[in-house]
């Protein structure tokens, strides 16, 4: 995935390379880099950048600057439910068999977690190859049988199976049935 129409975006917001680097912490050199293309961010990098911004990450990686957020509700004894609308999906770069229901920017105790709900079409995978980030993540099985491939090996998980994977864990999830399989990830 490219970053391009992040230019767009910032120039909107009238803000230069110099002052989101300053605001962001990472060079303007290294987010010129982003925006042309050349250099692919983490994902703290892209919730540095769009915080500043003033744009969800989520509607970043769709390609385009707003998308519904999610609504909370807040209890009496000040639990929170994240309710979220049907339309938060986006299509990442990694895959187009694969759509991922995201809580993205969901007002959590901490900076570094994402929850995601992927739902991988039959005889597709997350990502098509296998592939590692600086998250740890954990994957558990809502519905069908997911295929983990991590480097050589192979496990298959069945429904409330979960595997815990440790940061830059080279990994690639499939599904290698006829249902659409539905999995829960948690990384941080």
């Amino acid at each position: 995935m490219d970053f391009k129409h992040l230019k767009d975006i910032r120039k909107s917001k009238n803000m230069t390379l110099t002052v989101l680097g300053e605001r962001t912490g990472y060079s303007a050199s290294f987010l010129s880099q982003i925006e042309r293309g050349l250099n692919r961010p983490s994902i703290e990098a892209l919730r540095k950048i769009c915080s500043e911004l003033d744009i969800e990450v989520a509607s970043l990686l769709a390609g385009h600057e707003e998308v519904n957020h999610s609504t909370t509700i807040e209890t009496r004894n000040g639990y929170k439910i994240f309710r979220e609308p049907e339309d938060t999906l986006y299509q990442p770069w990694q895959s187009s068999s694969t759509v991922y229901h995201t809580l993205f920017n969901m007002p959590i105790s901490s900076d570094n977690m994402i929850a995601t709900k992927m739902i991988i079409e039959p005889h597709s995978s997350s990502s098509g190859q296998l592939i590692s980030h600086n998250l740890s993540e954990i994957n558990y099985v809502i519905r069908g049988t997911a295929t983990i491939e991590l480097n050589n090996e192979k496990l298959e998980l069945k429904e409330g199976d979960a595997i815990y994977l440790d940061s830059y864990t080279n990994h690639n999830i499939s599904n290698e049935t006829e249902l659409p399989l539905v999995i829960f990830t948690m990384q941080f």
